[in-house]
Protein backbone atom coordinates (compact mmCIF):
# COMPACT_ATOMS: atom_id res chain seq x y z
CA UNK A 1 0.00 0.00 0.00
CA UNK A 2 0.93 3.58 -0.43
CA UNK A 3 0.59 6.56 1.18
CA UNK A 4 -1.34 9.56 0.10
CA UNK A 5 -2.50 13.50 0.88
CA UNK A 6 -5.76 14.15 0.17
CA UNK A 7 -6.70 17.79 -0.74
CA UNK A 8 -9.39 18.20 1.86
CA UNK A 9 -6.78 17.45 5.08
CA UNK A 10 -5.58 21.19 4.30
CA UNK A 11 -8.86 22.78 3.46
CA UNK A 12 -8.02 25.22 5.26
CA UNK A 13 -5.79 26.46 3.09
CA UNK A 14 -7.73 26.39 -0.22
CA UNK A 15 -9.93 28.22 1.31
CA UNK A 16 -8.04 31.11 3.04
CA UNK A 17 -9.42 34.03 2.72
CA UNK A 18 -5.74 35.43 2.01
CA UNK A 19 -2.90 33.37 0.07
CA UNK A 20 -4.75 30.91 -0.74
CA UNK A 21 -3.44 27.96 -2.33
CA UNK A 22 -3.83 27.29 -5.66
CA UNK A 23 -4.75 23.74 -7.00
CA UNK A 24 -1.48 24.18 -9.18
CA UNK A 25 0.75 23.93 -6.37
CA UNK A 26 -0.95 21.57 -4.20
CA UNK A 27 1.13 18.67 -5.53
CA UNK A 28 4.72 20.20 -4.87
CA UNK A 29 3.22 21.05 -1.21
CA UNK A 30 2.67 17.28 -0.91
CA UNK A 31 5.98 16.78 -2.28
CA UNK A 32 8.49 19.37 -0.48
CA UNK A 33 6.29 19.42 2.53
CA UNK A 34 5.16 16.55 3.98
CA UNK A 35 7.13 14.08 1.21
CA UNK A 36 4.25 12.61 -0.17
CA UNK A 37 4.18 11.59 -3.91
CA UNK A 38 0.35 10.55 -4.62
CA UNK A 39 -2.91 12.99 -4.12
CA UNK A 40 -6.12 13.11 -4.49
CA UNK A 41 -7.81 15.95 -5.76
CA UNK A 42 -11.21 17.90 -4.90
CA UNK A 43 -13.85 19.47 -7.28
CA UNK A 44 -14.63 22.50 -5.19
CA UNK A 45 -10.82 24.20 -5.03
CA UNK A 46 -10.68 23.31 -9.14
CA UNK A 47 -10.17 26.98 -10.37
CA UNK A 48 -11.62 25.96 -14.02
CA UNK A 49 -12.17 22.81 -16.19
CA UNK A 50 -10.18 24.61 -19.48
CA UNK A 51 -7.90 22.47 -20.94
CA UNK A 52 -5.31 24.74 -20.48
CA UNK A 53 -5.73 25.18 -16.54
CA UNK A 54 -5.89 21.60 -16.43
CA UNK A 55 -2.65 21.00 -18.43
CA UNK A 56 -0.56 23.34 -16.25
CA UNK A 57 -2.00 21.65 -13.22
CA UNK A 58 -1.10 17.94 -15.17
CA UNK A 59 2.68 19.84 -15.67
CA UNK A 60 2.39 20.67 -11.88
CA UNK A 61 2.58 17.89 -10.67
CA UNK A 62 5.22 16.31 -13.21
CA UNK A 63 7.86 18.52 -12.50
CA UNK A 64 6.70 17.94 -8.53
CA UNK A 65 7.18 13.72 -8.84
CA UNK A 66 3.86 13.67 -8.12
CA UNK A 67 0.98 11.49 -9.07
CA UNK A 68 -2.48 12.27 -9.20
CA UNK A 69 -4.68 9.50 -8.59
CA UNK A 70 -8.23 10.58 -8.32
CA UNK A 71 -10.20 13.18 -7.52
CA UNK A 72 -13.58 13.85 -4.71
CA UNK A 73 -16.24 15.27 -6.65
CA UNK A 74 -19.31 17.34 -4.86
CA UNK A 75 -21.93 19.21 -6.05
CA UNK A 76 -23.09 16.74 -8.78
CA UNK A 77 -26.65 16.71 -7.68
CA UNK A 78 -28.76 13.84 -5.86
CA UNK A 79 -28.09 10.48 -7.62
CA UNK A 80 -30.89 9.04 -5.95
CA UNK A 81 -33.78 11.05 -6.67
CA UNK A 82 -37.03 9.85 -8.03
CA UNK A 83 -38.17 12.92 -9.95
CA UNK A 84 -36.33 11.65 -13.10
CA UNK A 85 -35.80 14.74 -14.65
CA UNK A 86 -34.14 15.97 -11.80
CA UNK A 87 -32.13 13.04 -11.62
CA UNK A 88 -31.02 12.93 -15.15
CA UNK A 89 -29.78 16.73 -14.46
CA UNK A 90 -27.76 14.67 -11.62
CA UNK A 91 -26.36 12.24 -13.61
CA UNK A 92 -25.50 14.68 -16.66
CA UNK A 93 -23.67 16.84 -13.65
CA UNK A 94 -21.55 14.14 -13.14
CA UNK A 95 -20.58 12.47 -16.20
CA UNK A 96 -18.95 16.10 -16.96
CA UNK A 97 -15.88 15.07 -14.52
CA UNK A 98 -15.42 12.18 -17.16
CA UNK A 99 -13.72 14.94 -19.51
CA UNK A 100 -12.30 17.01 -16.62
CA UNK A 101 -10.61 13.22 -15.08
CA UNK A 102 -9.21 12.25 -18.69
CA UNK A 103 -7.52 15.57 -19.13
CA UNK A 104 -5.93 15.08 -15.63
CA UNK A 105 -4.69 11.47 -16.14
CA UNK A 106 -7.02 10.28 -12.93
CA UNK A 107 -7.55 6.69 -12.24
CA UNK A 108 -11.07 7.14 -10.84
CA UNK A 109 -13.58 9.84 -9.53
CA UNK A 110 -16.11 10.13 -6.84
CA UNK A 111 -19.41 11.11 -6.32
CA UNK A 112 -21.97 11.20 -3.94
CA UNK A 113 -25.14 8.74 -3.54
CA UNK A 114 -27.43 11.06 -2.16
CA UNK A 115 -30.59 9.54 -0.94
CA UNK A 116 -31.24 8.63 2.74
CA UNK A 117 -30.40 4.88 4.02
CA UNK A 118 -34.68 4.75 5.30
CA UNK A 119 -35.73 5.25 1.73
CA UNK A 120 -38.04 3.74 -0.05
CA UNK A 121 -36.82 0.29 -1.90
CA UNK A 122 -37.25 3.00 -5.49
CA UNK A 123 -34.75 5.10 -4.09
CA UNK A 124 -31.83 2.50 -4.37
CA UNK A 125 -33.59 1.60 -8.00
CA UNK A 126 -33.10 5.02 -9.13
CA UNK A 127 -29.72 5.39 -7.15
CA UNK A 128 -28.65 1.59 -9.15
CA UNK A 129 -29.51 2.93 -12.19
CA UNK A 130 -27.76 6.43 -12.40
CA UNK A 131 -24.56 4.76 -11.00
CA UNK A 132 -24.87 1.97 -14.20
CA UNK A 133 -24.93 4.97 -16.10
CA UNK A 134 -21.99 6.33 -15.02
CA UNK A 135 -20.28 3.27 -15.09
CA UNK A 136 -21.08 2.59 -19.20
CA UNK A 137 -19.36 5.97 -19.43
CA UNK A 138 -16.09 4.80 -17.56
CA UNK A 139 -16.20 0.99 -19.12
CA UNK A 140 -15.40 3.35 -22.42
CA UNK A 141 -13.08 5.82 -20.83
CA UNK A 142 -11.04 3.50 -18.45
CA UNK A 143 -12.33 5.62 -15.39
CA UNK A 144 -13.61 4.46 -12.25
CA UNK A 145 -16.60 5.82 -10.64
CA UNK A 146 -16.44 5.52 -6.57
CA UNK A 147 -18.94 6.15 -4.11
CA UNK A 148 -17.74 6.86 -0.35
CA UNK A 149 -19.40 6.13 2.99
CA UNK A 150 -20.69 9.73 2.74
CA UNK A 151 -24.12 10.33 4.26
CA UNK A 152 -27.29 9.55 2.39
CA UNK A 153 -27.60 6.12 1.19
CA UNK A 154 -24.29 5.45 1.50
CA UNK A 155 -24.40 6.22 5.39
CA UNK A 156 -25.63 2.26 5.59
CA UNK A 157 -22.87 -0.20 4.59
CA UNK A 158 -25.24 -2.53 3.39
CA UNK A 159 -26.65 -0.34 1.67
CA UNK A 160 -23.38 0.52 -0.32
CA UNK A 161 -22.82 -3.63 -1.00
CA UNK A 162 -26.12 -3.73 -2.21
CA UNK A 163 -25.09 -0.29 -5.05
CA UNK A 164 -22.07 -1.86 -5.82
CA UNK A 165 -23.32 -5.47 -6.50
CA UNK A 166 -26.55 -4.12 -8.15
CA UNK A 167 -24.23 -1.85 -10.60
CA UNK A 168 -21.99 -5.18 -11.19
CA UNK A 169 -19.72 -2.56 -13.32
CA UNK A 170 -15.96 -3.02 -13.50
CA UNK A 171 -15.62 0.23 -13.24
CA UNK A 172 -17.83 0.42 -9.88
CA UNK A 173 -15.92 1.17 -6.74
CA UNK A 174 -15.87 2.19 -3.74
CA UNK A 175 -13.93 4.99 -1.31
CA UNK A 176 -13.74 4.01 2.19
CA UNK A 177 -13.77 6.73 4.76
CA UNK A 178 -12.08 5.91 7.85
CA UNK A 179 -14.27 8.43 9.71
CA UNK A 180 -17.48 8.77 8.37
CA UNK A 181 -19.14 5.54 9.53
CA UNK A 182 -20.84 6.18 13.01
CA UNK A 183 -17.99 4.58 15.92
CA UNK A 184 -20.03 2.19 16.58
CA UNK A 185 -19.77 0.62 13.56
CA UNK A 186 -16.40 1.64 11.82
CA UNK A 187 -14.99 -1.57 11.84
CA UNK A 188 -17.39 -3.69 10.70
CA UNK A 189 -18.42 -1.25 8.28
CA UNK A 190 -15.30 -0.71 7.01
CA UNK A 191 -14.63 -4.44 6.27
CA UNK A 192 -18.02 -4.63 4.35
CA UNK A 193 -17.00 -2.22 1.58
CA UNK A 194 -13.33 -2.61 1.79
CA UNK A 195 -13.24 -5.57 -0.97
CA UNK A 196 -13.97 -3.02 -4.20
CA UNK A 197 -11.67 0.14 -2.95
CA UNK A 198 -10.16 2.23 -5.11
CA UNK A 199 -8.51 4.21 -2.62
CA UNK A 200 -9.26 4.99 0.65
CA UNK A 201 -9.69 8.28 3.56
CA UNK A 202 -7.38 8.27 6.48
CA UNK A 203 -9.14 10.33 9.24
CA UNK A 204 -8.25 11.29 12.75
CA UNK A 205 -11.84 12.14 13.57
CA UNK A 206 -14.93 9.88 13.84
CA UNK A 207 -18.44 10.55 13.94
CA UNK A 208 -20.85 9.68 16.68
CA UNK A 209 -24.22 7.83 16.75
CA UNK A 210 -26.02 11.49 16.09
CA UNK A 211 -23.50 12.27 12.80
CA UNK A 212 -21.33 14.72 15.27
CA UNK A 213 -17.78 14.77 14.63
CA UNK A 214 -15.83 13.53 18.07
CA UNK A 215 -12.56 12.35 18.47
CA UNK A 216 -11.24 9.87 16.98
CA UNK A 217 -9.82 6.63 18.54
CA UNK A 218 -6.33 5.76 16.88
CA UNK A 219 -7.25 2.82 15.64
CA UNK A 220 -5.00 2.79 12.40
CA UNK A 221 -3.47 -0.23 12.79
CA UNK A 222 -7.05 -1.89 13.07
CA UNK A 223 -8.00 -0.48 9.65
CA UNK A 224 -4.52 -1.05 7.80
CA UNK A 225 -5.23 -4.87 9.05
CA UNK A 226 -9.00 -4.40 7.65
CA UNK A 227 -7.46 -3.15 3.99
CA UNK A 228 -4.67 -5.82 4.16
CA UNK A 229 -7.06 -8.44 4.69
CA UNK A 230 -9.13 -7.58 1.36
CA UNK A 231 -6.02 -7.62 -0.32
CA UNK A 232 -6.44 -3.46 -1.21
CA UNK A 233 -3.01 -2.94 -2.15
CA UNK A 234 -4.13 1.13 -3.41
CA UNK A 235 -3.60 4.44 -1.94
CA UNK A 236 -4.24 5.46 1.72
CA UNK A 237 -5.14 9.04 1.81
CA UNK A 238 -4.61 11.20 4.22
CA UNK A 239 -7.74 12.95 4.37
CA UNK A 240 -7.93 14.82 7.78
CA UNK A 241 -4.95 17.39 9.12
CA UNK A 242 -6.24 17.51 12.58
CA UNK A 243 -8.42 20.10 14.91
CA UNK A 244 -4.84 22.17 15.34
CA UNK A 245 -2.28 22.48 12.61
CA UNK A 246 -2.63 20.48 9.44
CA UNK A 247 1.04 20.29 9.26
CA UNK A 248 1.63 18.52 12.54
CA UNK A 249 -1.67 16.64 12.13
CA UNK A 250 -0.64 15.00 8.67
CA UNK A 251 2.63 14.26 10.17
CA UNK A 252 1.43 12.22 12.42
CA UNK A 253 -0.89 10.72 9.85
CA UNK A 254 1.55 9.53 7.59
CA UNK A 255 3.82 8.19 10.63
CA UNK A 256 0.66 6.34 12.10
CA UNK A 257 0.48 4.54 8.57
CA UNK A 258 3.86 3.92 8.38
CA UNK A 259 4.11 2.18 11.73
CA UNK A 260 0.87 0.18 11.12
CA UNK A 261 1.98 -0.85 7.22
CA UNK A 262 5.55 -1.97 8.43
CA UNK A 263 4.31 -4.04 11.29
CA UNK A 264 4.47 -7.34 11.37
CA UNK A 265 1.55 -7.47 13.95
CA UNK A 266 -1.01 -5.87 11.46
Amino acid sequence: MNIGLAGWAIVGRFRAKENALKMVDFPRVAKEEFGIERIELNSPFLASRDKDYLQAIVKAAKDAGVIMEGMAVDGTGDLSLLDGAKRAESVANAMAFFDVSEKLGLKYFRVNTGGRANGPPEMMEACIDSFRQLCREGEKRGIKIATENHGGLSTDPKMMVKLVLGVNSPAMATLPDFGNFPEDIILSGMAQIMPWAVGVHVKWTRRDKDRNVAPGKRDVPALVKIAKQAGFNGTLFIEDGGPVNDHMGVLEMKGALLAALNSSLV
